[in-house]
């Protein structure tokens, strides 16, 4: 099962629990519940690593998260620490148009990448996606400083 399909069989099933939730909460209470949850899950999954992620296997990882389906990026910068990805076209966007469910895009796709880059070891920064109406997503990956212990701080 491609990456499309596991997460667009999942957001399908979230639906109908988030616009029931919106309903008997509220929009802002139940999307902060909705993106809790969301988060721990996401937490969970990538900590089965066992590993941080480096910049090389991200920039691998980043271009397969699109197959089989039409993702296009370009990688504008990469270093030992950073990876800035620009997303031109994303069909999870298209997806979530045609059933009618943009609105919960980010809430259930895309935002999900700030607590899975951080559990990995690393700060995304993004203003700007394709689910939201901005034409592309920014994508910024940093390496994050490795804490300084008690024993080796001076």
């Amino acid at each position: 099962m491609t990456p499309f399909e596991r997460i667009t069989l999942q957001v399908q099933a979230q639906i109908p629990l988030v616009r029931a939730m919106e309903a008997t909460l509220g929009k802002e209470r139940a999307h902060a519940l909705v993106r809790e949850a969301l988060d721990k899950a996401n937490r969970a999954m990538v900590a089965q690593r066992g590993a941080l992620l480096d910049i090389p296997t991200l920039a691998t990882e980043f271009a397969g998260f699109g197959e089989g389906v039409r993702y296009e990026f370009e990688t504008l910068e990469q270093t030992d620490t950073l990876l800035r990805n620009q997303v031109n076209h994303c069909d999870y966007a298209e997806f979530m148009e045609q059933i009618g469910a943009r609105d919960l895009g980010e809430l259930l796709i895309c935002n999900g990448d700030f607590a899975m880059a951080d559990e990995l070891g690393l700060r995304l920064e993004r203003t700007k996606t394709c689910m939201n109406g901005d034409g592309m997503c920014n994508f910024c990956y940093h390496v994050k400083a490795e804490p300084v212990s008690a024993a080796s701080a001076p």
